[in-house]
């Protein structure tokens, strides 16, 4: 595996763990998201709970080869996030967010197909 994969796991980890927390211990900035995307609570809460668990598996496979188990997890872990990030995206355009709404969710996904590709490359 290349170290900018490496690096990226560990960033995407970082980005992800942060973010998925916050979610789940639905904060009032969070809880102010949550009701503009048009999302409940406990959705929110369980959109946290999995960018941590994607977080975690990023971080489970960061010094695994790509075809060891816990490799595989890092690269399912980082597509899934790639998803959950195009999911989010969607969202905030069908609640007619500018791209300066978007762009987290745009740039965490851009880095976590980044971070795949070079995982797989």
């Amino acid at each position: 595996m290349s170290i900018a994969a490496s690096m990226l796991s560990i960033v995407l980890f970082l980005a992800f763990f942060a973010s998925g927390l916050q979610k789940v211990r639905f904060n009032p900035m969070m809880s102010e998201s949550a009701e503009h995307l048009g999302i409940t609570k406990s959705a929110y809460q369980r959109i946290g709970a999995l960018e941590v668990a994607g977080a975690v598996g990023l971080l489970v496979g960061v010094a695994s080869k790509s075809a060891s188990f816990f490799g595989v997890v890092n690269e399912l872990a980082g597509a899934c996030l790639v998803v959950t990030m195009l999911l989010a995206v969607a969202v905030h355009r069908r609640r007619g967010d500018g791209v300066k709404m978007m762009t987290p969710a745009m740039a965490l996904g851009a880095l976590a197909l980044l971070e795949v590709i070079f995982r797989l490359a």
